[in-house]
């Protein structure tokens, strides 16, 4: 079977243990586009041995390198990718089957129904596939079409800008997200949190009243859908220990705006 007209972008460092998965799930795609941050395991052998075109994060040889701004990393893959339809996905993450063949029939066909592409995610914790969590519906927008779209933008949880009018679907099939330890979380976590002040600094009142409404909005859902999930979830739900860690990561966002505000 013909390979997906499709570039797929992968941020790593030291990603040894998860990645094969990651590209064994994507392999059918067309291009394979590793940004590397001078891992020190065997992340890198292991992308070669998929045949995938690897780049560093940065111009350096120090290993190890952090990543300080996310969507400058994520553009450099954008301008490297070879195809017109282009996918990115974290090196922990993988696709499943049924996401991939949608992938193959929207890249494939000569009218897509639109340009971009929501994709569905759920988290998987201890090889379990969680059913019900207060952060689901989980989906971002991960495939599309560069012809359609401006740049990622924002220092960490990264998106693409879509230009005016675009519309957007959703891929039909899900993409699975490991979930880590609890302490392994909560230190990834904070190393988001002084990017994430740079994104309020200096900003105006208007859009600081702004963020403030939404983080409100966003821990008030929260809420209301666990406790939605504990009493009517059939299913595997997500320990009151993720869950808890997360609202508290959403608290401190929201005080980091308020003291800018203040």
């Amino acid at each position: 079977m013909d390979k997906i007209p499709c570039s797929v972008e992968i941020l790593t460092r030291n990603s040894a243990l998860t990645l094969e998965r990651c590209l064994e799930s994507v392999k059918d795609l067309a291009e394979i586009i590793i940004l590397d941050g001078n891992s020190i395991d065997k992340t890198l052998e292991i992308a070669q041995r998929y045949g995938c075109r690897i780049y560093k994060q940065y111009d350096t040889d120090e290993p190890n390198v952090a990543i300080k701004d996310y969507s400058e990393v994520r553009n450099k893959g954008l301008r490297l990718a070879s195809h017109d339809w282009f996918m990115f996905i974290d090196s922990d993450e993988y696709l499943s089957p049924e996401a991939v063949a949608d992938i193959r029939s929207i890249t494939t066909s000569p009218a897509p129904r639109v340009y971009a592409f929501w994709q569905p995610r759920k988290y998987v914790l201890d090889g379990k596939v969680v059913d019900c969590a207060m952060t689901y519906p989980n989906q971002q927008i991960r495939l599309f079409h560069r012809g359609w779209v401006k740049s990622f933008i924002k220092p960490v949880h990264e998106r693409i800008e879509l230009k005016e009018g675009v519309q957007v679907g959703i891929i039909n099939g899900f993409e699975y997200v490991p979930l880590e330890s609890l302490e392994h979380l909560k230190a990834r976590w904070e190393r988001y949190i002084p990017l994430e002040r740079k994104i309020y600094e200096g900003a105006h009142t208007k859009k600081l009243l702004r963020l403030i409404k939404h983080q409100t909005r966003t821990l008030v859902s929260y809420t209301i859908r666990f406790l939605r999930n504990l009493f009517f979830c059939r299913g595997y739900r997500l320990p009151w220990s993720y869950e808890w860690l997360r609202i508290k990561f959403e608290i401190r966002l929201l005080s980091l705006i308020v003291k800018e505000l203040f």
